[in-house]
């Protein structure tokens, strides 16, 4: 039998000061992952705020605000909807801009017929990113490092980030727990997201932390192991 998902975050050590901290959130109606990473500078970056309602939003406005953080940017791993919502209500909370991959921009002009696919019981009023963010580069957040990664196949423009240091990566949508992300939305493709798993995600260290879009965290030896969708 393969051994159960990880259940929730994993935080460093409190002693090792050089690294990043993490908190996360789940939030809207998919039950959608965000996330927070902070190191002793206080500067932060805020990955795929999904807080849709005024009382998800005060749970990550009191978080940040009781720990005196200092937000960066926001960073949308892709440009669904429950990835997204929340853009507009950090922007105008901390005026800071948005990043993603450029390839995001169809999805996010798509956010008004996102919400009326899904029913959804918000407004979608997400402006188009601000900053693109290409492969291979690096997001610095105080002291320390995230890297870009391209992983598209679940949408368009979908990235994962690597924290080295940490062994953490974040994958929005493309890898799950025991699963992957779903390929028949607009712009998905099973093959193509296959590819991202296998030639970019598992070629990094075994012990990495997978922390995904959905559902509980993993490993990338337990994925390459377990996950009968990659076999």
């Amino acid at each position: 039998m393969p051994p159960k998902c990880r259940g929730g975050p994993v935080f460093p050590p409190a002693n090792n000061h050089d690294m990043l901290k993490l908190e996360s959130f789940v939030f809207n109606l998919f039950s959608e992952n965000t996330y927070v990473l902070y190191d002793d500078t206080l500067e932060c970056v805020i990955i795929d705020p999904g807080c849709s309602t005024a009382a998800e939003e005060d749970r990550l406005f009191t978080f940040i605000d009781s720990h005196r953080l200092k937000p960066l940017m926001v960073i949308n791993t892709h440009g669904h909807i429950d990835h997204i919502v929340g853009n507009t209500a950090v922007n105008k909370r901390y005026g800071i801009k948005v990043a993603a991959h450029p390839d995001v921009k169809n999805d996010f002009l798509h956010s008004l017929h996102q919400v009326a696919l899904f029913d959804l019981p918000f407004a979608a009023d997400c402006d188009l990113p601000d900053v693109d963010l290409e492969d291979g580069e690096v997001i610095k957040v105080g002291e320390s490092t995230l890297e870009v990664i391209s992983t598209p196949g679940h949408a368009e423009g979908s990235i994962s980030l690597y924290a080295e240091i940490e062994g953490w990566v974040f994958t929005g949508d493309a890898l799950f727990c025991r699963s992957i992300g779903r390929t028949d939305f607009p712009g998905g493709s099973f093959e193509v997201l296959r590819q991202s798993i296998k030639e970019r995600l598992f070629r990094l260290p075994d012990d990495t932390e997978v922390y995904s879009g959905h559902g509980e965290s993993t490993t990338i030896f337990d994925e390459q192991r377990y996950n009968m969708f990659l076999g």
